[in-house]
């Protein structure tokens, strides 16, 4: 018995640990999307985080979901982008506005105490823009939110919501289905 209690234990520390701070967040086409030639013409990304009014996101936060969002764009499709935020930009550049809308670190405390208390959010509007013209193509809304409770609430921070917002940004902007 005592065995099968420690079996369990393990299971429920291994999905806890495995739990849903670090899964992609969830986006929303707001705009007609881009087509297959459109998209084919661009050979360059360049992705500019912008805190929106009233969003407090200092630099380094700024530079860690620009690197998460490259590293998943690079993972997913290593192929997809000859350069990413290349200091010079080209004819062949798409530019992702990425508009932080909320970026709440919620409350530990809460969190501890009950599953839906201190919630963790980043919510974004992704903007795609040809960089030449400097038209519009499409823009997206995403959204990543962290509800659970517990020990697992309580040892979540912001920085692993960031995983799985900048995992949605980028499926977002290579215009995954």
């Amino acid at each position: 018995m005592k065995i099968f209690n420690i079996k369990i234990t393990l299971l429920l520390l291994v999905v806890l640990i495995s739990g849903c701070a670090g899964t992609g967040g969830s986006y929303k086409l707001k705009e007609s999307p881009l087509s297959n030639e459109q998209a084919a013409k661009y050979s360059e990304l360049s992705v500019k985080i912008q805190p929106g009014e009233n969003i407090n996101l200092n630099q380094e936060s700024i530079d860690r979901i620009t690197q998460l969002i490259i590293g998943n764009i690079q993972s997913d499709h290593s192929n997809r982008f000859a350069k990413i935020n290349h200091e010079s930009l080209g004819d062949t550049t798409i530019e992702a506005a990425v508009i932080i809308k909320r970026y709440e670190e919620g409350s530990v405390f809460a969190r501890m105490m009950l599953a839906g208390l201190g919630q963790m959010h980043i919510d974004a509007d992704v903007i795609l823009y040809d960089h030449a013209s400097r038209e519009r193509l499409t823009q997206y809304e995403v959204n990543k939110t962290f509800a659970w409770g517990g020990i697992y609430g309580g040892m979540t921070t912001i920085k692993d919501v960031e995983v799985g917002f900048s995992k949605a940004v980028a499926d977002a902007i290579l215009g995954k289905k």
